[in-house]
Parts: C-alpha cells; sequence; structure tokens
C-alpha cells in the first residue's frame, strides 16, 4: 500500500480571508462582464423591430423587447453557471498562491525570532519558488556569519581569559591592563547577547 507523500495538502482553505476575497472579486467580474453584453445588446438593438411566433400568432415587436425574457433567463444561467464553476476552479487556482503565503508567514515569523537555521520548504510547481529559494539563499548567508561572529566572540573571550590570567601573575601589568580588559568585556558580552538572540546550524 503506497504512502501519501508527507507534504500533500489536504485542506484547500489555507488562508480563507484571502482565498474567499480573491474569488468573489473575480466573481463579480464575471458577473458584471455579463451584465455589460446584456446592457450593449440592449444598446445596439435600439431601434430596431424583430418578427416572432407566439404560438400561431405572428408578433413585430421592439428587438430588445423581443428577446428580453429569453436573454435574462440566458444571462442567469451562464451567471451562476460561471460562479459556480468559477469558485471551483478558484478556491484550487487561489490555494496554489495561499499555501506558499502561508508558508512565508509561518518562515518569516521564526526567520524574525531569529531562528536561521529555518528554510521555506515548497514544491517545485508551487507558486513563488524562485523567490523562496532566494530568500533561503539569504537565510543560508546570514546563518554562516552570524555563525561565525559567535564562533569569534567565543575566540575573543578565551583571549581575554587567557590576559586575565597573564596579568594576575604580574601586578603592574594588572594594573595596567585592567581597565581596558573591562571595557573589552562589557562590549563583548553586549555583543554575545545580541549575537545570542539567532539560532544557527553551526556549532557553538
Amino acid at each position: 500500500m503506497n504512502e501519501k507523500p508527507s507534504y500533500a495538502r489536504r485542506k484547500y482553505f489555507i488562508n480563507r480571508k484571502f482565498q474567499i476575497e480573491f474569488s468573489l472579486r473575480f466573481l463579480l467580474i464575471i458577473a458584471a462582464a455579463s451584465i455589460a453584453v446584456m446592457l450593449l445588446f440592449f444598446y445596439n438593438s435600439r431601434g430596431t423591430m424583430s418578427v416572432g411566433y407566439t404560438g400561431t400568432e405572428v408578433k413585430l415587436l421592439q428587438t430588445g423587447a423581443y428577446f428580453l425574457p429569453s436573454l435574462i433567463v440566458s444571462t442567469a444561467v451562464i451567471v451562476v453557471f460561471s460562479c459556480l464553476t468559477g469558485a471551483i476552479a478558484l478556491i484550487l487556482l487561489s490555494h496554489r498562491f495561499a499555501g506558499p503565503l502561508f508558508r512565508f508567514q509561518a518562515t518569516l515569523d521564526e526567520l524574525s525570532a531569529g531562528n536561521l537555521t529555518r528554510r521555506f520548504n515548497l514544491r517545485s510547481k508551487d507558486q513563488f519558488k524562485e523567490l523562496a529559494d532566494r530568500i533561503n539563499a539569504l537565510s543560508a548567508v546570514l546563518d554562516g556569519k552570524m555563525g561565525d561572529i559567535k564562533s569569534r566572540t567565543a575566540e575573543i573571550s578565551r583571549i581575554i581569559a587567557d590576559l586575565r590570567s597573564v596579568s594576575a601573575s604580574q601586578p603592574a601589568l594588572k594594573e595596567e591592563l585592567a581597565l581596558p580588559l573591562q571595557e573589552m568585556t562589557e562590549k563583548l558580552l553586549a555583543l554575545q547577547e545580541a549575537a545570542g538572540y539567532f539560532q544557527t546550524s553551526q556549532t557553538k
């Protein structure tokens, strides 16, 4: 028995508000276009007459009045059919946008929280795949640079500790280095605190 891939999506309403608004706006365009076609027909048929049969009677009516009932029914059927089929199609289509957007939001929230190891995980056919790859490349660079900063601050911390150890055995040197070492320690602690906000993939 074949198992479904772990990334298979089962929910088509990922961002319900975005998808519903996207679908409604598009469907309003369809409805407006259908009404516009009907109004255009009446405008172009003004002043014209049409001959038609009602049972055995022959009637001469204005073209607009003659076709009005059937045109209203036809337009209503087209609008309803377009809205139903369009709604399904747009939900499926908007899902391809809403899914990646939802992933962008979740991933960017983690990145802003300091997790530089987070990456966008989009399928090859998803929209915004190229943008996701570029952001992933940027995240990888930031991850590497921040990891390098952390390792260098650790090295500086060891150097300061060594200087304190050496100066402790030499009173004159200890007094001379006391203030510089104190300032360096304070600045290093502030830098370590700022760098500590970020989680990197490099070993500390």
